[in-house]
């Protein structure tokens, strides 16, 4: 063994450099490989560890399909994982995309913040959460939990939103996409009497 200091730092310095990078590449890929079945996630660019721990991504997409075959995409500015098993991943300005499916139209869900559970699949957002559908309702929330692989939604806070038939104000919402339905507890709906005429 080579006792020579100047050999042995060489060698520290260089582990230094080579093994923060491969616990980066090692959890990226652990991301990468943690969702099940046929979703994917495409990773733009790593940050690198935090101060907490973990690992933080910017432009993340992860895509799947709900339990009745229905296309989805998660976009975010930024992910979090602290768990070496990637089951919860912190999200930030999230952007959910479903496609329209039989009857059902194609709705977006965005937030300022979210966790998504890639055990249960279930995305559960918090603060300026926005519900938009293709038929023109759009609908703001407090918090919402989706439940990304049935295509089911709900909150139990206050809700208000906008149609084509005119507003509404609502004490809490579940969504069912299999049939499509909205259901409002406590709604109170103020209708537009100009698009009422105009579909007579």
């Amino acid at each position: 063994m080579n006792d020579n200091p100047e050999i042995h730092s060489r060698r520290v310095a260089r582990l230094k450099l080579v093994l923060p990078g491969i616990a980066v590449v090692l959890l990226g890929l652990l991301v990468l490989f943690s969702r099940s079945g046929d979703d994917l996630i495409q990773l733009a660019i790593f940050d690198g560890t935090d101060s907490g721990g973990g690992v933080v991504l910017r432009d993340p997409v992860m895509r799947g399909t709900t339990s009745g075959n229905v296309p989805y995409e998660i976009s975010a500015a930024t992910a979090h994982s602290q768990d070496t098993a990637n089951a919860l991943v912190n999200l930030r300005e999230v952007n959910a995309r479903f496609a329209p499916a039989g009857s059902a139209p194609g709705y977006v869900i965005e937030a300022t913040a979210g966790l998504m559970n890639n055990e249960t699949g279930l995305l559960d957002l918090r603060d300026g959460v926005t519900y938009r559908d293709d038929n023109g309702l759009v609908l703001v929330l407090i918090d919402f939990v989706y439940d990304t692989s049935r295509g089911t939604g709900r909150t139990k806070k206050p809700v208000s939103g906008t149609a084509p038939q005119g507003t509404l104000e609502a004490a809490g919402l579940q969504i069912s996409q299999n049939p499509s339905a909205y259901i409002f507890e406590r709604a109170r709906l103020m209708v537009d009497p100009k698009p009422a005429q105009a579909n007579k």
